[in-house]
């Protein structure tokens, strides 16, 4: 497996079934293809960004860049700017007028629904944003360019936010990770095209994660808590059991699939709870459930086992004003021949796109 790096400031955002990756560099998203250059477009972004994404550091500070982005179909995509989400025509580079979200609520990620029974195909997400007083949260369905329609709202009290929604084909349903803290922190089965909700596992970090994935053979996902052990686990959908994987150095917030493999990378981040303002702007001071001082790559599946794979050190800025140390994925399914990632916030590399390429025997 060779490791190399690609360019600076530089963010795989999504993968498309035609085996293309987008990337986004300065304002300009990006189209690759067999790891040739097919089209650069320029999509909307503040005077500030203009003027001072040069600089990694100030790009963090400044949370500019695209947040998150799926591929629609071949030809078209979504993408999180801010608090707006925008769809991209890659044949014609035209941007749409795009969808406002107000009170902060963004998309930590996106999820495809397709051929499950009772829901309609089609993106969603959920209404991710700093929500301490538990304010209701709605998860939303893509019903056109710029329309998205809520299609359930947790109550008032209930979530602070949620994390990812899981399509599961094998047992005709959504699983919705919701977090953070005490009850929030939970794992809900939706069927039925959001008629029955039911809040299957919660109260617990290990019901906490972000990266997910259904499988025939239960639920794989890691968990995602700055003050707790955190482990990759099984679960099973049944009788809602979980089996230990694999132990991993801190929380989960992002991760892929690449072709039958799962990739999931650790996080160098604060304890989260009660946060004042000193804190928040200069603490360097890891979590309890953050074992070390780097960023950690985790690859495998369950036939054969995982195993860390790489891993690179956050650097000396404070962790929640300059962001957390983290590596990046495409989203969507990987199904080429390498791995696309990028570290945030660590010494070496950070900003920088960079992969895992295999050989051809692999």
């Amino acid at each position: 497996m060779f490791l190399y790096k690609e360019a600076d400031h530089t963010s795989p955002l999504c993968c498309l079934q035609n085996g293309s990756f987008i990337w986004y560099h300065r304002g300009k998203v990006i189209v690759v293809r067999d790891g040739i250059l097919k089209k650069s477009l320029a999509v909307t972004v503040s005077f500030l960004e203009r003027l001072l994404s040069w600089s990694q550091v100030i790009s963090r500070l400044m949370r500019f860049g695209v947040r998150a982005a799926y591929g629609i179909n071949n030809n078209n995509i979504v993408l999180s700017i801010s608090n707006i989400l925008y769809e991209l025509n890659l044949d014609t580079g035209e941007l749409s007028e795009g969808y406002f979200f107000e009170d902060g609520i963004r998309p930590l990620s996106f999820s495809s629904v397709n051929s499950i029974q009772g829901f309609d195909d089609g993106l969603y997400f959920g209404g991710y944003l700093s929500n301490n007083d538990k304010r209701p949260v709605s998860i939303y369905h893509r019903t056109g360019i710029n329309k998205w329609d809520v299609v359930y709202t947790f109550p008032e009290g209930t979530i602070n936010h949620v994390h990812n929604i899981v399509a599961d084909p094998y047992r005709n349903c959504l699983w919705i990770y919701t977090g953070d803290f005490d009850e929030a922190a939970a794992i809900w089965k939706v069927s039925d095209g959001f008629h029955k909700i039911e809040r299957v596992l919660f109260n617990n970090q290990k019901y906490r994660a972000c990266v997910a994935f259904a499988l025939s053979e239960g639920l794989l996902y890691a968990t995602d808590s700055p003050y707790s052990d955190n482990y990759i686990y099984l679960l099973d959908p049944d009788t809602l059991t979980l089996k230990e994987i694999y132990p991993i150095h801190g929380s989960c917030i992002y991760g892929c699939q690449w072709k039958d493999s799962f990739v999931f990378s650790s996080t160098v981040e604060g304890d989260g709870r009660n946060l004042n303002k000193w804190e928040f702007l200069f603490s360097k001071k890891r979590g309890d459930g953050i074992k070390d001082n780097y960023v950690h790559m985790y690859m495998g599946n369950l036939k054969n086992g995982f195993n860390e794979i790489y891993k690179e050190k956050k650097d000396f800025w404070p962790l929640y004003t300059f962001q957390f140390g983290v590596f990046k994925f495409p989203y969507g399914v990987n199904n080429t021949d390498t791995l696309f990632f990028q570290p945030v916030a660590t010494v070496e590399n950070d900003g920088k796109l960079m992969g895992f390429s295999y050989p051809s025997n692999y």
